[in-house]
Formats: structure tokens, sequence, C-alpha cells
């Protein structure tokens, strides 16, 4: 069960129950099974995702350590899009997209210059400068204060009873402090003037858990594992380093008891799925806890099938865990 230290319970709310939604290059391609689960369990929570028609690429990967301008006028033109279609809050499912659009944000609400620079580059570009800057909210921070758990219990019809998750938020979920604007502890939160109350503890982030345990779940604790680098944007260049990472979490994850690893960041998710097939392969036995999304396991808790929330999709394969447990 969820530990009660953890649970600092900010007040529900806060954000808006229709928000611009920027999927990000990854939920349109690879990681599609996330984006139609996170479509059908919002829907079924009261919640609408308003999709940023002519969206670009964050560049959260591919730019931010090239070009400190690109980064920003590409998050700066999102934002500008969501603000045309009304919104003022924007939703990202991606650790590395709700980072990068946070870290423009950062710049942009704290540099004057920055600002009146980036406004005359979008202006130059046909785009409509920033007159007010929407803030990003991570999938999950979103749904658990506009929905939040008694919404989830609510809407439960085949409860996930039996089923031991351990929750992996990933690195960029809560950190840095001052992008993610993310609660602090002790005396630091005092001087912390951009925190924001809805978000997720820093330290110990508890919200998945909160959500999966009121779909019937069991949560399982891996900390620190929980929020440790899985090494996913050094996937293909630091194997080595990137493969490490992800044994330490599959083991703490089995050792712990664990039937399924639940992620809520596409490329966390495919690290932990690559990396877990190769381990397989070279016989490392005691790392072979599938993963899925945490919005594909509330999907099939609202009654949804496996086709539904795409499970078939993933490449670690929790069906035949699932179907131990009687979940499917």
């Amino acid at each position: 069960m969820m530990q009660e230290l953890r649970v600092r319970k900010p007040p529900l709310g806060g954000i808006g129950k229709r928000v611009a939604y920027y999927p990000g290059c990854s939920l349109e391609g690879a990681s599609r099974a996330y984006d139609v689960s996170a479509r059908l369990v919002t829907k079924e929570l009261g919640l609408e995702l308003d999709y940023i028609e002519d969206y670009n690429c964050c560049g959260a990967m591919e730019t931010k350590n090239v070009t400190f301008w690109g980064t920003i006028l590409l998050n700066a033109r999102n934002m500008s899009l969501a603000r045309k279609q009304g919104h003022s809050a924007i939703i990202a499912p991606c650790n590395g997209c709700s980072f990068s659009l946070q870290r423009a944000e950062y710049f942009l609400e704290t540099d004057k210059e920055i600002l009146e620079k980036v406004n005359r580059l979008l202006e130059e570009a046909g785009v409509d400068p920033l007159r007010e800057i929407p803030h990003t909210y991570h999938l999950l921070e979103w749904i658990y204060h506009e929905a939040g758990p008694e919404r989830v219990k609510e809407r439960t019809k085949k409860p996930l009873k039996g089923l031991r998750i351990a929750s992996y938020y990933g690195c960029l979920y809560t950190r840095p402090h001052f992008y993610a604007r993310t609660y602090a502890h002790g005396a630091e939160q005092e001087s912390r003037n951009r925190m924001r109350e809805t978000a997720d503890d820093d330290e110990r982030p508890y919200y998945m858990e909160a959500l999966l345990e009121a779909a019937g779940a069991e949560s399982v604790e891996i900390e620190p594992m929980h929020t440790q680098c899985c090494g996913g944007p050094h996937s293909l260049s630091d194997e080595q380093v990137s493969e490490k990472f992800v044994q330490m979490i599959l083991q703490t994850a089995k050792e712990k008891g664990a039937d399924i690893i639940a992620t809520e960041c596409p490329l966390c998710h495919a690290s932990l799925e690559m990396y877990r097939h190769r381990l397989l392969m070279k016989g490392v036995s005691n790392a072979d806890t599938p993963a899925a999304y945490f919005t594909q396991l509330l999907g099939l808790a609202f009654g949804y099938s496996v086709s539904d929330v795409k499970l078939k999709d993933n490449l670690s394969d929790p069906l035949p865990t699932l179907k131990r447990l009687g979940i499917v």
C-alpha cells in the first residue's frame, strides 16, 4: 500500500478539465498505445484533450544541447498555437516533452529580454507572439488533479485485484525543480516562488500509485529506483550505461515482488522494454518484469479490452501476467 509519509494530498482541480494536448513525436509513432489509452481514459473520466493543431517537435533530445534559442523557439511556437486555440494549460504525456516545454516556460517567464526576442522571431515567422505564457503539466499530474482517485474508483468496472504494480516515474517527472516547479521539502520551499500547488512530491512522487490503487491494484515500493534515470536519452550512444540502469530497475521490481511496472513516459517505457529484451537474451532471468503504461492499466480497469488499450503493442508483453491473475 501507498506509504502515508508520501501523501501530501494537495487540493484537487486547479488546471482545468479541457486543455491543450501536446502528444509529442513519440505518441504519434512507436508509443501510439500510450496516446490511444490516454484518450480513452481521460474521456472516461470526463476530461477533454484538445489536440494542438500543426504542433512541432519540442526538441527535448535533438536540440537542447545544440541551440538554446532554437529549443526555446520550438516550444514557444507550440505555446502560441495552444493560446490561439484558447488554452492556458498544455498537457504533455512525455517526461521529455513536459521538461522541454517547462524549461522554455521558465526562461520566458523569468527573462524579459528572452521573451521579447522570441516574440520578435515568432512574428517574423508569421506566428502570434506570446501575450500570455501557458503552463505545461504532465498527463499524470492532470489526471490526478482533475479526476483524482475517487473518480477512478467510481469508473472502475474490473478492479486490478491481485496485481502488484511498481510505479516507475523516471528522472524528469519532477526534475529539475526550477523548471518543473515541484513541491519541495523543508525550508527550501519557502524560496521557491514558482512552485505550483498541483505538482507531485519531488522526492517521493505518488500520483501514479494513488490512481492505480484506486483501480484496485497493490503498489510495490521500489524506491529509489522509481525515479532513477533509465538511460533513455543515451540508449543508442551509451548502451552499457543505459543497460545497467534498466537492469537495476527491473531487478529491484522483481526482488520486491512486482508483477508489472507502470510507466508514464514513452522514452522510459521504450528503454525498459528494449533492455529487458536484451538482458533476457543474455540470460539475466531476474530482469523479466514486463511494463505497461499506467493509462493502459486504468483502461483495463475501466472495462476496455486488451485491443482497445493496444496492450499487444507492448514489446515486453504483459498479457501472460495479466491473464494469470485474471485481469484480462
